[in-house]
């Protein structure tokens, strides 16, 4: 693949429509229903507070895709900066949130005719270093993917060029952008940073996380 010189502009994408499946039916055995994205971690920050503000500290153009659930969700999101894109139900998998956000930058004025990049993000995995974003933020291009890689396994976020947002507007199901990843190839970044791979699916995780932001 070939590089840009000029540093490629990206939108941040939230992906807030899961539905937590696995977090709610632990808390259901506790007669408690809270959603996941809604949950504290140990510094009083709520999960999706916390990875929404990394995000948006490096890429104040953030979009959060967010569904039906939980309701509180998307105004907490709308006043730490976020815009807010509603999606369809999240059973049918993270692709089609991802692919309902790259069809909202497809329809978005491209600056200089160029389309953004966009780096995908998830809402329930709130321990990824500041630092750690601007390192894959550095290597991004119009024509590449850059993914982190951590104990050698590929994490979140993945930064997307923008020659593949068309590609992504059609993505559908649970496999969200792997087939692309797959089809393409990616730059993989190395880093000692476990948020990359550290995500919320049981009460449990919100304690045994890395918890520096």
């Amino acid at each position: 693949m070939s590089s840009t010189s000029a540093v490629h502009h990206c939108v941040g994408v939230l992906l807030a429509a899961g539905e937590g499946l696995r977090y709610r039916a632990a808390r259901r055995a506790l007669r408690d229903a809270a959603h996941k994205l809604l949950a504290r971690l140990p510094d009083g920050r709520l999960v999706a507070q916390a990875s929404a503000s990394t995000l948006l500290a490096a890429l104040p153009d953030t979009v959060a895709v967010v569904g039906d659930r939980p309701p509180e969700l998307p105004a907490l999101l709308s006043r730490l900066g976020c815009s807010i894109l509603n999606a369809p139900a999240a059973p049918r998998g993270m692709g089609v949130s991802l692919a309902a956000a790259a069809r909202h930058l497809l329809a978005r004025p491209a600056p200089a005719g160029q389309l953004p990049g966009c780096v995908v993000a998830l809402a329930d995995m709130p321990w990824l270093r500041p630092d750690t974003l601007r390192l894959l933020l550095q290597q991004a291009a119009s024509d590449r993917i850059v993914v982190p890689v951590c104990q050698g396994r590929r994490g979140h976020p993945v930064v997307f060029g923008g020659t593949y947002l068309p590609e992504l507007a059609e993505l559908d199901g649970d496999t969200g952008a792997r087939a692309l990843l797959q089809r393409h190839g990616a730059l993989e970044i190395e880093c000692d940073d476990a948020g990359v791979l550290q995500d919320i699916d049981t009460p449990q995780d919100l304690l045994t996380g890395n918890p520096t932001p």
